[in-house]
């Protein structure tokens, strides 16, 4: 949970629900959606393909030019989500001190710090760091409920009241379908909105789908249990404290809402600000720090994690599998395993300053939640509808796939950038283009692949 969830959320959640309404609280009902996918289909799949990274899969399947496209996808999918992890906390530091720490120096502050650490210390790490952090999150966000109803509105019941008397507890956004422009005007209007709870259920579900089965942060943390019954139980606690991380967030969004019908916000804060500046106006002395700490902490979790998963893909699927040529877990190759460390480390240190670079340029895309949206989740789609054909076709070929992947990916960086719809969309439009050109094209081409890649399709492995 701490690996997924970063500083974003933080700062999101609540300006998202002040933006958009309680619609929010759809998303933790996409966890229902993917405890029987993660649990029956993914776990045991990836358990007993005993692999590095979730890439080497695709070679297996497919070849090694699928599995280079969907690791090059990972790693951009990536370096996204720790500019934007690490872009976030400044952005709370640099408002709740209204200025007085250059937000560039932060950033750079943090990168180096966090990079420092993920490359001493490796996975194990990574996790003992997360489970402090974890502690700290929710530390953070208990103090953050908390003041935000003695210092805010006052009472539940106000907040409550403020908050309907706003329009804001409705299921939907209070944007309406034109139903006077016909069937395609009424279809347009609705991809068109910013917000509703059916695009924000499928996002979130395909964004989520994807992740647990084919980025490469939690299928390393499946491989670091001990059993398919551990990783069960691993998820089932990444649901339920996600669940409650978002609905305490929503909840903070809601008291920030009373809280400036009452007191005016400054121009200059834009609804992301809203929460830092609530912080610098009302937190008693010592509260502050917690909050920003719980904010790093959230940071830092995912941070470090996608650090370290992206070195691992750079070493596995790039330097040992295109450089030395060396195919899963074969092991002889003289001395690779001293030259491993230091091309670890160097992808680490590249790595990370890469994402701290990116860092100091998100701010120009859009709100968090488009960031979250169209700089984060926009590839997951293409990447999933690889992973779906490689183990669910049994016809599929590297060819079609290949270029089914390359259009899906252009398909979501075209939606996402090139169109007026929404920003909950390009992740899904993504997967559909990914499928419809990967399955026309292996039927145009009618290849078969070879019986031995077809014994790593799904009913192959687990069947």
């Amino acid at each position: 949970m701490a690996a997924l969830n970063s500083g974003l959320d933080y700062l999101m959640q609540p300006s998202s629900t002040i933006r958009y309404g309680l619609v929010l609280l759809v998303g933790p009902l996409s966890w229902l959606f993917l405890y029987p996918w993660v649990s029956r289909v993914i776990l045991p799949f990836y358990r007993r393909l005993n692999l590095y990274t979730a890439y080497e899969f695709l070679e297996a399947r497919f070849d090694v030019r699928v599995r280079t496209l969907a690791a090059a996808i990972f790693i951009v999918w990536r370096l996204g989500w720790m500019a934007t992890a690490l872009y976030v906390p400044c952005l709370a530091i640099d408002t709740a001190f209204t200025g007085r720490v250059d937000l560039t120096t932060m950033i750079v502050t943090l990168g180096v710090l966090v990079t420092l650490y993920t490359m001493l210390g490796g996975i194990q790490a990574v996790i003992w760091n997360d489970v402090i952090q974890f502690a700290i999150m929710f530390a953070g966000l208990a103090a953050t409920i908390w003041i935000s109803i003695t210092h805010g509105a006052g009472t539940l019941s106000a907040i409550a009241a403020a908050a309907g008397e706003a329009g804001r507890v409705t299921a939907a956004p209070a944007d309406t379908l034109n139903t006077s422009a016909g069937v395609v005007g009424r279809v347009q209007a609705f991809f068109f909105q910013p917000m509703n709870a059916a695009a924000l259920l499928v996002g979130t579900v395909v964004g989520r789908m994807a992740g647990f089965t084919s980025d490469q942060v939690m299928v390393q943390r499946f491989q670091t249990t001990t059993s398919v019954r551990e990783a069960r139980w691993a998820f089932i606690v990444n649901a339920v404290s996600d669940a409650l991380w978002m609905i305490g967030l929503a909840f903070v969004g809601v008291a920030l809402l009373a809280y400036f019908q009452v007191h005016a916000l400054p121009a200059e804060y834009s609804t992301d600000k809203i929460l830092p500046y609530f912080m610098s106006r009302t937190f008693p002395a010592g509260a502050t720090g917690l909050v920003i700490a719980a904010i790093l902490a959230a940071s830092l979790s995912s941070i470090d994690s996608a650090i370290n998963a992206g070195t691992s893909v750079v070493v596995i699927d790039f330097y040992r599998r295109l450089v030395l040529g060396i195919r899963g877990r074969d092991d002889a190759a003289g001395d690779e395993g001293s030259h491993a460390v230091i091309v670890s480390r160097v992808a680490t240190v590249l790595f990370g300053l890469t994402g701290t670079y990116l860092a100091t340029n998100v701010s120009r895309i859009g709100t968090l939640l488009e960031i979250a949206n169209k700089l984060i989740n926009a590839f997951t789609g293409p990447l999933f509808g690889i992973y779906l054909l490689a183990m669910f076709s049994r016809r599929a070929t590297s060819g079609p796939v290949l270029l089914a992947g390359v259009v899906g990916s252009l398909t979501s960086y075209y939606v996402a950038y090139q169109t007026r719809i929404g920003f909950m969309w390009p992740s899904s439009f993504g997967l559909l283009a990914t499928l419809v050109v990967g399955t026309i094209a292996t039927a145009v081409t009618r290849t078969r692949p070879a019986e031995a890649a077809v014994r790593f399709t799904w009913s192959g492995v687990v069947g």
